[in-house]
């Protein structure tokens, strides 16, 4: 996208950058926190606009191989990402509002549901908000084996590990969020509120290209 004066993005103090775009860049700092896949990805969701633009007919795998010759020569991903992987996998965790859990059920058949996270630490602990009469509440007691997977704009992180279902009150009241309140009337005391807490023990990392499984 060739830069104008209309376009450009703003530094720290206030005057114009030289070298990003409104969209990508405000107040000296990136309005993303985008690896180079992400950002193509997430570019290719304007892609009749790229096309009305240019005048040319780009199908979705043509602009995406394009954009991945092309970006790695632009300023902003000249230098290497130097965070590590779990570094970059935290990252995206916080990027992500949902992510899908699967608990096994009594058949042994595995149970994936989405569900809002509510809390995390590092890369692979996570916990979330359910009522104590769940199906996957019923799994877990009787199995804590889960699997939990979350992704953004193409990266994407696998897990397996364990799920503890937590009634504690102390934690319960800590974990409170006020929008509970529509689903759990009576509070961070309600009976029907529990939380399960996922601690991954193995890895599956997708991210700006780069595949591993790890154990944890």
């Amino acid at each position: 996208m060739p830069l104008t004066d209309e376009n450009r993005g703003t530094n720290a103090d206030g005057s114009r950058s030289e070298d990003y775009c409104v969209y990508c860049y405000q107040g000296g700092k990136f309005t993303q926190d985008f690896t180079m896949n992400q950002m193509v990805e997430f570019c290719l969701q304007f892609l009749d606009q790229i096309n009305a633009h240019t005048g040319q007919k780009l199908t979705p795998l043509q602009a995406k191989e394009q954009m991945l010759q092309y970006f790695p020569h632009l300023k902003r991903w000249k230098e290497a990402d130097e965070r590590t992987l779990t570094e970059k996998a935290t990252a995206l965790l916080a990027q992500c509002e949902h992510i899908t859990i699967a608990s096994i059920d009594a058949n042994g058949y595995p149970r994936p549901v989405q569900m809002a996270k509510i809390e995390t630490k590092s890369f692979n602990e996570v916990w979330m908000a359910t009522s104590a009469n769940a199906m996957k509440v019923t799994d877990f007691k009787q199995n804590p084996k889960a699997g939990l997977c979350y992704d953004h704009y193409g990266n994407g992180v696998a897990l397996r590990g364990t799920v503890e279902v937590t009634t504690d009150n102390s934690t319960r009241q800590a974990m409170w969020q006020e929008w509970f309140i529509h689903h759990f009337p009576g509070g961070p005391s309600d009976p029907d509120y529990v939380l399960l807490h996922f601690t991954g023990t193995e890895a599956t990392f997708w991210i700006n290209g780069e595949f591993v499984h790890s154990s944890i």
